[in-house]
């Protein structure tokens, strides 16, 4: 089996190589990536891995990168740029593809875009297959299958900004989680303020502990209630640490230093966002140096409420991981369900729609990245002898 791992000399793509090296279902495993340096290094770390430069804007190159391959795992990003090329470069190839997309707007446009095209290709095409978007939504499925309705869904992320990112991550911040972004509320789409509206302190996991989280823009808000069935609220919800990480990116996007609108300066034509780009992650270690106790992991949560045999029952996962893992694991594992026939499910979809959720989550838990994983459930009493 071949499998082509798209951006995979970068912070994600690399652990899906590693991961996937480490297995023994592909024997071929492409590293395609316009850094050619790194390209270099990790494939010289693993045996069947081998480097392929690419420049994913090139498509001559990318049709002929994608031969003979299986499935193709994207890591290339900001996805709002790059996945639709992807995507309709893989469907073309006829080859199934997994991607980590975590753009909410552009998960929407492949879904709606090119599903039939998937579709009449025979194609796979599982979209936002990470942490969040991803685990996420799988955790959700399963817990929608228990209960007889779904109410409430809402997935709750924190960030420590010492964790490794790639370049990408910058833009998705300022793309998703800044500005008017969607929340679905009484069975519609509302315009909320990212990391302004919604203010909610939640519990997560150690070391975060409470913490004050906000709307952010993420794909759970817009495919969750294409799939759950009678589902009313669906809202993401977010922050970093520590929290004055998230005064700065509001601060610097009402001086609209997000704006793609080029600005002239000592003569040269700069857009405000790429100065914005690079400045966040000086800004990032800047706040590391002043703050010695911030986590290199992230926190998730997803709390799914409604009822079971006419009782209103809450269902809470929450877990820790470092990003790198946390996105790259469950992409790997979706390439090899795919190609051992575990998904058959050709079209454009969220992983909640495709993914058979006690299978993926019993492989996921087998995993040596992730911390304890904690679920808890709240249900009205009837009968206190039920619980003795």
């Amino acid at each position: 089996m071949k499998t082509i791992v798209l951006g995979g000399a970068g912070v994600e793509g690399s652990y899906v190589v590693k991961r996937l090296s480490n297995g023994d279902i592909f024997s071929d495993i492409v590293v395609a990536d316009i850094n050619e340096k790194k390209g270099k290094e990790i494939s010289a770390k693993y045996d069947k891995v081998e480097y392929v430069k690419l420049d994913i804007l090139d498509e001559k190159e990318l049709m002929k990168t994608l031969n003979d391959a299986d499935v193709v795992v994207n890591c290339v990003g900001p996805f709002y740029k790059f996945a639709p090329v992807i995507l309709e470069a893989a469907i073309k190839k006829g080859v199934d593809i997994v991607d980590i997309c975590d753009d909410y707007d552009i998960t929407e446009k492949l879904i709606d875009d090119y599903n039939k095209k998937a579709m009449d290709a025979g194609v796979t095409s599982i979209v936002g297959l990470g942490a969040s978007p991803g685990i996420t939504n799988i955790i959700t499925a399963f817990t929608s299958n228990i209960l007889d309705t779904v109410e409430d869904i809402t997935i709750y992320v924190t960030r420590g900004i010492k964790e490794e990112a790639g370049l990408a991550i910058p833009y998705h911040m300022m793309h998703c989680w800044l500005g008017e972004i969607p929340v679905f509320l009484n069975g519609k789409f509302e315009r909320k303020k990212g990391l302004a509206d919604g203010e909610e302190y939640v519990n997560f996991p150690a070391p975060f502990g409470q913490t004050p989280v906000y709307y952010f823009g993420h794909p759970e808000t817009v495919t969750l209630p294409r799939y759950i069935k009678g589902v009313k609220n669906v809202a993401c919800k977010g922050t970093f640490y520590p929290p004055e990480f998230r005064s700065a990116l509001l601060n610097m996007h009402s001086a609209g230093l997000t704006s793609e609108e080029p600005i002239n300066v000592l003569g040269n034509e700069i857009k405000p966002v790429d100065f914005l780009a690079g400045y966040i992650g000086s800004l990032a270690k800047k706040m590391q140096m002043e703050h010695t106790d911030i986590p290199s992991a992230a926190a998730v949560m997803v709390k799914v409420t409604g009822e079971k045999d006419s009782m209103p029952r809450t269902y809470q996962f929450a877990g820790v991981s470092r990003m790198k893992e946390g996105t790259a694991t469950p992409a790997s594992i979706g390439a090899e369900m795919i190609v051992k026939n575990e998904i058959k499910s050709p079209g454009v979809q969220a992983p909640e729609a495709c993914i058979p959720p006690v299978v993926f989550i019993s492989r996921l838990l087998q995993e040596e990245n992730f911390g304890d994983t904690w679920l808890t459930v709240n249900q009205k009493i009837t009968d206190l002898s039920a619980l003795l």
